[in-house]
């Protein structure tokens, strides 16, 4: 009788077996900050871009190398200064069904370059004057002039490629409650202030990824993050660790870490329509007033090094020759101050998220700012808030961080050319010598006279410095071991094609 059960219950467990569904792989990730929106043509920060990441492709992409790789595009060429190329790959289909063609890339530039649009990533564009869909499967971009780092700037997220009946469909509702790409991975749904869910695409044209769902969760207390990557609620901390415990899990073995240098840099800046920013001595002061090596070793725990200008050492044209900028001097600080009429120093305003690097760096420069006779009071905003304002121009100093592309004309152009004052200018400084310099770097050629340039840019900015320069960071990062294939990027934007879940 005890057999006779043993066997119907081994039916039946078989049974149940086959009627179960397969191993659902969902991969469950940590950010410090929820999205701004999944409309890649109106963002600038990181969070988002880590989340479009997945959901479109453009005409190029980098790899881990910041080296570019054909995405949408198969292959290009220059038959000329001014005329780009590209073949497009065929058979690609948008997640709604609409088949990809090069009509889509000239929707997506337009859009891009169009002023309603207000898209930060115009600036990637700013030389582009037309874009022709020369048959279903060809584009040709002609630019103004010659514009040397096209192809890193067409790997931005800003330049993503989307679906006009897409966008036309959902109306003001894009990129918060419809997000439609060529990429591995579908938007599912955005609970604002918790999580957004993506679903594997089956129709991938790399073919699917190993993944079924992809979970992103705005996580700002680094102490929340750790814990839930400890009892199991998140798989990955995909960059922003928190810098004061990877020591400790880096010698946990239930755990793997990602450590790379990063191409972005760590700032306060100022917004010099604001008195007394809009003079040089005073930002010069300033600068001097603030120990960065402390605060690397405070905040960031050694993972990073003082700024020694605009650009982190890993983006291509920064300076080998430049040093630190602005090395810790209060007497220099204070003699400015004086010079400037500010003996007594000023009020002031620092503005940050409340990540705890960020929140903490603005508490040691309050500290070093109130030695020379600043009086900095420090306000916390809720991250897109703080995006939104300091654009506009907000007012006193605000924390915040530039990663660009991989070519100096993305850490540079954006950030300090006038045309971009309103949008990703936040310093809202107007400089024609600067100007100057980076639209000479971008319409040279050649790649040791473009060095020249930047160097010489690089410089300038250090001298007219409309920012207090602080550090160029380490990304960290830290996943459980079930997680494999993942790779931090320089840009922390990391691509999880490739990235496989143990059962």
């Amino acid at each position: 009788m005890m057999k006779k059960y043993r066997s119907v219950l081994v039916a039946l467990v078989v049974s149940l077996a086959f009627c179960l569904p397969a191993f659902a792989a969902e991969l469950r990730l940590a950010q410090v900050a929820d999205v701004s929106s999944m409309d890649p043509h109106r963002v600038s920060d990181i969070y988002s871009a880590n989340v479009i990441r997945q959901i479109y492709s453009n005409l190029v992409q980098v790899d881990e190398n910041m080296e570019i790789v054909p995405d949408l595009a198969e292959k290009w060429e220059n038959p000329d200064d001014l005329t780009w190329v590209f073949h497009l790959r065929k058979g690609v289909k948008f997640h709604n069904g609409e088949p990809f063609t090069a009509s889509d890339v000239k929707y997506s530039m337009e859009r891009i370059k169009d002023p309603k649009t207000a898209s930060p990533g115009a600036t990637h564009l700013k030389e582009v004057v037309s874009v022709e869909a020369v048959d279903d499967y060809t584009v040709k971009i002609v630019t103004r002039r010659p514009f040397a780092p096209m192809l890193m700037s067409l790997t931005r997220y800003e330049t993503s490629i989307l679906n006009e009946k897409a966008v036309s469909a959902a109306g003001a509702d894009y990129g918060s409650k419809a997000a439609v790409g060529t990429g591995p991975f579908k938007f599912v749904s955005w609970s604002r202030g918790d999580k957004v869910i993506l679903e594997k695409n089956a129709d991938y044209f790399r073919g699917p990824a190993a993944i079924d769902t992809v979970i992103y969760r705005g996580i700002p207390e680094d102490a929340t993050r750790l814990v839930e990557l400890e009892s199991g609620g998140i798989d990955l901390i995909p960059g922003n660790f928190p810098y004061q415990e990877f020591e400790n899990i880096a010698k946990n073995d239930k755990y793997l870490t990602y450590k790379i240098p990063a191409m972005s840099t760590l700032y306060m800046g100022l917004n010099t329509e604001v008195k007394p920013f809009g003079d040089n001595r005073v930002r010069k002061a300033m600068n001097y007033a603030v120990d960065k090596q402390a605060i690397v070793d405070a905040v960031y725990f050694g993972y990073g090094t003082p700024s020694r200008g605009p650009l982190s050492p890993v983006i291509w044209g920064f300076d080998p020759e430049r040093k630190d900028a602005y090395p810790y001097d209060p007497d220099k600080a204070r003699e400015l101050l004086k010079e400037a009429g500010y003996a007594d120093g000023f009020d002031m305003t620092i503005f940050s998220d409340n990540r705890t690097e960020r929140r903490s760096a603005a508490e040691l420069i309050q500290a070093y700012l109130a030695e020379v006779g600043i009086r900095a009071q420090i306000e916390l905003m809720e991250w897109s808030a703080l995006l939104s304002t300091s654009a506009k121009g907000i007012g006193g100093g605000f924390m915040l961080g530039w990663t660009g592309t991989g070519d100096a004309d993305g850490g540079l152009t954006p950030v300090y050319h006038s045309a971009n004052i309103g949008s990703s200018n936040r310093f809202r400084y107007k400089s024609e010598g600067i100007d100057a310099l980076l639209e000479k770097g971008t319409a040279t050629l050649d790649q040791d006279a473009r060095r020249k340039v930047y160097a010489e840019a690089q410089e300038r900015i250090v001298e007219e410095c409309p920012l207090v320069f602080m550090i160029s960071q380490q990304l960290l990062g830290a996943s459980t071991k079930k997680v494999q294939g993942f790779k931090l990027y320089p840009n922390m934007i990391s691509p999880l094609f490739a990235v496989t879940l143990a059962e």
